[in-house]
């Protein structure tokens, strides 16, 4: 199976020539994109026309380099470790410059399409690398260890590792908690503006605010699902076979009802739920380690008692007590752990093995069947393991 990646990498030490090199195809490449004939080298000229098909007027595009025409080498000079040589109509046989990548660009690896950008003078690339990996068929054994996450929106991401079958509880966490005061405060920035009617708001808001909440979120994610990857090649490495579930949050976002009421501070904050965004880092992280990762069935798994299995629960915010056992529990935890104790119910009941899920197609392309258990949203909550 083939897996796909991201490395961004900066293009550091240029000198004046190929700076200006650089300026020169990536300006001229906006001038072409507006409809201007200018001197741009005919590869990137086709990538244009392939990749950008609506031009929106005063946003900049990158530049799409083929894989055939991208070069990445490791020399280890006194300037950098990694150079590559990028393509430009001013200079034949293209331009090597220096790169610092915030991720080792390994031997077996293989370059495909990459992007470079520009960002206030400085050039940066994107280079897409894909290799080989083989993802171990897991069967339920007494190594097994699932490590269940359950996606929310006041703690985005618990997580707690499920042992022996699921009668051990380990290693509870609750990551990016963060996140939501973070997205308050933007929010409570932004409401502020409107309120005291600053002339030309957007401007403000785009100047001053800009991409800095998209940062900050996305760097908490980032680490959350890094540490949860982590632990599982830990584990792995220590000779058990992890396996990461997580819940299929679907139809999370309705449609407005007409002639019922919302409110606008829950409908906020389920709309910026980074469902997708957690699901799509787990995945293609424990896809590059060779780790399985698979989504299950959410329904019923904030309300089902993971104890006793009955759905006579209340649930007051972040708390959980269920009405026939009297279990007094955390409500994401409790759905983390229902969620793992699903997908053992479907180990169990198929005696199958589990496979790994399809993800986008940016990112990876499987062989043969994707997903070996998928259940429906009316499907009625399994019974305990363990």
């Amino acid at each position: 199976m083939k897996v796909k990646k991201t490395i961004k990498a900066k293009i550091v030490y240029l000198t004046k020539i190929k700076q200006r090199l650089l300026e020169k195809e990536y300006d001229n490449l906006q001038r072409f994109l507006h409809g201007e004939q200018v001197k741009l080298y005919s590869a990137n000229k086709q990538q244009a026309k392939r990749f950008y098909k609506k031009i929106k007027p005063n946003k900049e595009y990158p530049i799409s380099i083929r894989k055939d025409l991208l070069k990445v080498e490791q020399q280890n000079t006194k300037i950098a470790e990694y150079w590559a040589r990028i393509p430009v109509a001013g200079r034949r046989g293209g331009i090597w410059v220096a790169i610092k990548p915030h991720f080792p660009i390994e031997p077996n690896m293989e370059i495909c399409e990459s992007k470079l950008f520009k960002r206030n003078r400085d050039f940066y690339i994107h280079i897409t690398v894909q290799k080989e990996v083989e993802i171990p068929i897991s069967e339920l054994t007494k190594k097994t260890v699932v490590i269940a996450c359950d996606i929310g929106e006041a703690t985005p991401l618990t997580s707690v590792e499920l042992w022996n079958r699921g009668e051990k509880r380990r290693n509870i966490q609750f990551l990016g908690r963060k996140m939501r005061s973070i997205r308050a405060h933007y929010n409570n920035l932004k409401k502020r503006v409107g309120q005291k009617k600053i002339k030309h708001a957007a401007k403000w808001v785009k100047k001053h605010v800009g991409n800095k909440e998209k940062t900050k979120v996305n760097d908490i994610l980032h680490k959350a699902t890094t540490k949860i990857v982590d632990r599982a090649t830990t584990l792995k490495r220590l000779g058990y076979e992890p396996v990461i579930v997580f819940g299929d949050l679907k139809n999370v976002r309705n449609s407005r009802v007409k002639g019922k009421t919302r409110c606008r501070k829950n409908n906020r904050k389920i709309h910026a739920m980074p469902s997708y965004k957690i699901k799509h880092m787990l995945t293609y992280k424990a896809l590059w380690e060779e780790v399985p990762v698979i989504p299950v069935n959410e329904a019923y798994t904030s309300k089902h008692c993971w104890r006793c299995g009955t759905l006579s629960t209340e649930i007051r915010k972040r708390s959980f007590r269920c009405k026939e056992c009297g279990l007094e529990y955390n409500r994401d935890l409790n759905g983390a752990i229902n969620i793992g104790n699903r997908l053992l119910g479907y180990m169990l009941k198929s005696r199958a093995s589990v496979n790994t899920p399809q993800t986008s197609p940016e990112y990876v392309a499987l062989k043969g069947d994707s997903i070996a258990f998928q259940g429906s949203r009316e499907e009625a909550p399994s019974e305990r393991v363990g």
